[in-house]
């Protein structure tokens, strides 16, 4: 008997079901603990995500930042 957790969107899972199921093996589903995000909480999200890649970027000497001055004047 072998056992496997795999991780997919849930797209993918309903097809992959399918395909174990047709072969004869056996599914467990167990929902992930993650909650589910609203389309404003996962821009946001990435947003933040982008922003501290940035931070690191920048404190690795990889990028200039902007100086507030510059953000200013773009507004």
């Amino acid at each position: 008997m072998v056992i496997a957790e795999i991780k997919l969107a849930d797209q993918d899972a309903e097809m992959i079901l399918k395909v174990v199921k047709k072969l004869g093996g056996k599914v467990k589903l167990i929902e992930s603990k993650e909650p589910k995000l609203s389309p404003f909480a996962k821009k946001l999200k990435k947003d933040l995500e982008k922003g501290f890649k940035e931070i690191k970027l920048h404190q690795e000497g990889k990028i200039q930042l902007k100086t507030l001055s510059e953000v200013l004047d773009e507004l």
